[in-house]
């Protein structure tokens, strides 16, 4: 037995709108339910796959209770200048601000977490040298 091309579903108030977020930080489209009005959309970043679904569908189809109020799952993509992401996350991709570019462990790290449309907190992060 084999698994392969792992992905994390995050549910969403709207495919487009969120997908438009994610593809700021170069996530690229890879399939959508339909053209008109998408109940999934999938993208793809370095190979990690991420699905951004309507919880009402997803519910009737699959027969499972999706959360969708809170922090329920957090998103964290490595940049080499954290600064410059988190900036073009406020100010482009539309994500609200939670805590700006600041030193972690003990300086190794600077981190930023901003917040998507749907509240699914975004962890930026950069390795500092």
């Amino acid at each position: 037995m084999i698994f392969t091309d792992p992905q994390v579903i995050l549910f969403v108030a709207d495919c487009e709108r969120a997908a438009r977020l994610y593809q700021g930080f170069g996530f690229r489209e890879t399939f959508r339910t339909s053209a008109d009005s998408p109940v999934k959309i999938e993208l793809v970043l370095g190979g990690f796959g991420l699905g951004l679904a309507l919880p009402g569908p997803a519910a009737a189809s699959h027969g499972i209770s999706p959360v969708a109020a809170g922090h329920r799952a957090c998103i964290t993509l490595w940049t080499d200048d954290v600064d410059a992401a988190y900036r073009m996350a406020l100010d482009t991709a539309g994500a609200a601000d939670i805590l700006g570019p600041h030193p972690f462990l003990d300086g190794r790290l600077r981190v930023a977490v901003v917040e998507d449309l749907d509240g699914h907190p975004i962890q930026l992060v950069q390795q500092v040298a």
